[in-house]
């Protein structure tokens, strides 16, 4: 728009502008609708073994809606909506109480059927969803102790077992597939990537890079020859995609790359082990004041950050220190406690995405917050 111009709709340049390339014709604004609905529900059955004993049973189905993928050009060949993700879920546990009192034990089993479960990757600089299935398998350990009135000690541990079942991407940092005969190329117009293959063979599909550089750029045209791309089996070069695609007859094709079977896979953000424990103390004084310090230690396990689940999406396990010490008034009135998180200043990473081709690749890191000191008080009325 103009400067000065207050309405973008009147600017003499909106004829230009397409908001929605997988519309025909320039659309001002990105139009679309979904509708969808799933019956849910959850049934639960227990026995008391014991008055202390308690095993259980449940069998749910939880869902959450679909949605729409915003405006993205076709040649990504993203889908314009995402599908709902259904979840049907298993679950047998057992709670305990021993020794009047002094231990508690909780048991779980469970296993969770995925249809449609929703993933987000970058693509030509948008975020956008996927749906595959998965499944999920685990189980989880909860015990609590009380050796004494004023000691109080907590351990949990949970084992998870994921699994892609039906899911074909293209990595954005190998859109080759790992094929030794494709060739990458770079297109110098958006900076993202696109592939040549050829039936006839690697040599072909390079042959005909190099004739459809040679005849858009000159005979040298400043670009570099062929070469191999690092990290992947293949070669690459500098191009035009759109020209070459334009030019591509029986036998070669462009596309913006080669999907990978990702079926068996883990989930991406799903560590196999987490780990936590925890203690605290109840300092009594005679007038009912009581000072109670805490601290807790958490272990998460490693897990990939993609659903590719290469070496370089491997996110380390990382452990968290947390502390605290509450004084309480007399009948819990009133409190006031003093904290840190982080106690031991782990800056671990948490999670990561990989950006497309046209910004470079480059990984965006979550870390975990920095050590915080704070103080905090209560009251009941």
């Amino acid at each position: 728009s103009p400067i000065g111009l207050t309405d973008a709709t009147v600017s003499p340049f909106i004829g230009q502008y397409d908001a929605d390339a997988a519309t025909t014709g320039n659309q001002e604004y990105a139009r679309g609708g979904v509708k969808f609905s799933r019956m849910t529900g959850r049934a639960v059955v227990d026995y008391e073994l014991t008055r202390n004993n308690l095993i259980y049973a449940s069998v749910s189905r939880g869902y959450k809606s679909g949605g729409i993928n915003p405006p993205i050009d076709p040649q990504f060949n993203v889908s314009p909506t995402f599908t709902p993700e259904t979840i049907n879920a298993l679950e047998i546990g057992s709670k305990n109480t021993f020794m009047d009192g002094m231990v508690r034990l909780n048991l779980s089993g469970f296993y969770y059927d995925y249809k449609g479960l929703q993933l987000s990757r970058i693509v030509g600089r948008t975020s956008v969803n996927d749906n595959t299935d998965a499944t999920i398998w685990g189980g989880e350990a909860e015990a609590v102790f009380r050796p004494t009135t004023n000691l109080l000690m907590n351990l949990s541990a949970s084992y998870l077992k994921s699994k892609i079942k039906n899911l074909s991407l293209i990595d954005p940092s190998d859109v080759s597939g790992g094929r030794s005969d494709a060739v990458i190329i770079k297109d110098l117009q958006g900076g993202a990537n696109c592939v040549v293959t050829s039936a006839f063979g690697g040599a072909a599909a390079q042959g005909f890079v190099n004739a459809v550089n040679s005849a858009t750029f000159g005979a040298v045209g400043g670009l570099p020859a062929i070469a191999p791309v690092p990290g992947t089996n293949a070669n690459g070069a500098f191009g035009l995609c759109g020209v070459l695609r334009a030019n591509a007859g029986p036998g070669f094709t462009v596309n913006d790359g080669i999907a990978e079977d990702l079926s068996g896979n883990e989930l991406p953000q799903a560590p196999k082990l987490k780990l936590s424990a925890g203690a605290q103390y109840t300092f009594r004084f005679g007038n009912g004041l009581t000072l109670v310090p805490r601290a807790d230690v958490a272990y998460t396990g490693r897990f990939y950050a993609r659903s590719f689940n290469r070496p370089i999406d491997r996110v380390k396990g990382f452990t968290v220190v947390n502390a605290q010490i509450q004084l309480n008034g007399a009948d819990d009135r009133w409190n006031i406690r003093a904290f840190v998180s982080n106690l031991t200043k782990n800056d671990a990473i948490t999670g990561q995405f990989v950006s497309d081709a046209s910004s470079g690749l480059f990984t965006n890191v979550f870390t975990l917050e920095p050590r915080v000191f704070g103080v905090g008080a209560g009251v009941k009325f």
